[in-house]
């Protein structure tokens, strides 16, 4: 009977939104979310399981510290949410629900048996380590082939796409040293949240200097700066940039991961195959 308390009307009146229908989206959602993040990478799914746990915990640290006191004779109707006041009483962020209209006793057995399943995953996930990441492995001998065996000649320019910050980070973190060290060429990372990176030395670090600097014909940097030589021919980066950038020095692209909605993709090597390149030839690589 409590449920219906937090049933919205919307429009007119006439429909009822059913907080229960929003909840059984929401499991969709995060289902979808959590097998997105373990296909983009081990690291970005690990990171997404202990935040998972980290709400489960204090949802159940919140349940077992309640004391409802004279808030047990109110109803939701009768306070405001979105105060400070009742917010030892309230669970939730956008639908604000009071503790003592749950069934706390089962829906702590809920989130114990969750919280059970999701520190194993989380310990099945840190064991694969950097030295285990097969996916990281496949795409470094990507790298290195396309280095060493150009599409178009004297070409070294990659473009890494992926969904998520996180993967991006991981990517730069393992990527940009030893991209450098065996490869001899420069990366950047570009997430759109953050700081950009790159391993090239004085040079801005803002999202015009480093797309500037991996495409430096497509973006006529020769304007801007004559003397100008150095480049970027390792970017890895979100869908950030994924619209409206020309991007076609570059001459290969990777899809680490694919992303929710499949146009992306279609923008993605809207970045390399492009009017006014001066390749013969483009390549778009999911990885596998």
């Amino acid at each position: 009977e409590y449920s219906r308390k937090y049933d919205k009307k919307v429009g007119d009146g006439s429909s009822v939104f059913k907080q229960v229908d929003r909840e059984q989206s929401l499991i969709h959602l995060m289902r979808v979310n959590l097998l997105k993040r373990m296909e983009s990478s081990i690291n970005s799914f690990a990171l997404t399981v202990e935040k998972l746990l980290n709400e489960i915990n204090f949802l159940i640290q919140k349940i077992d510290s309640h004391n409802g006191g004279d808030i047990e004779e109110l109803s939701i109707e009768d306070i405001e949410t979105d105060t400070e006041e009742f917010e030892p009483y309230l669970i939730g962020r956008k639908v604000k629900v009071l503790i003592q209209d749950i069934d706390a006793v089962r829906w702590k057995q809920d989130l114990e048996e969750d919280r059970n399943r999701l520190t194993t995953l989380l310990h099945e996930a840190r064991m694969i380590e950097t030295e285990r990441d097969a996916k990281l492995h496949r795409l470094k001998e990507i790298i290195t082939y396309k280095c060493r065996h150009p599409i178009n000649p004297g070409n070294k320019k990659v473009i890494v796409f992926t969904a998520f910050a996180d993967t991006a980070n991981y990517l730069y973190e393992h990527l940009a040293e030893w991209a450098k060290e065996t490869q001899g060429i420069h990366a950047a990372l570009v997430t759109g949240t953050g700081t950009n990176k790159t391993t090239l030395k004085d040079i801005n670090k803002d999202l015009n200097s480093i797309l500037t600097t991996f495409s430096p014909v497509a973006k006529e940097r020769h304007k801007i700066d004559e003397k100008a030589t150095h480049e970027i021919d390792l970017l890895i980066a979100t869908d950030c940039i994924s619209e409206g950038q020309n991007l076609q020095d570059c001459d290969f692209l990777i899809n680490y991961d694919i992303h929710w909605n499949p146009v992306r993709i279609i923008q993605r090597f809207g970045r390399v195959d492009r009017l006014g390149s001066k390749n013969k030839a483009c390549l778009l690589y999911t990885s596998d």
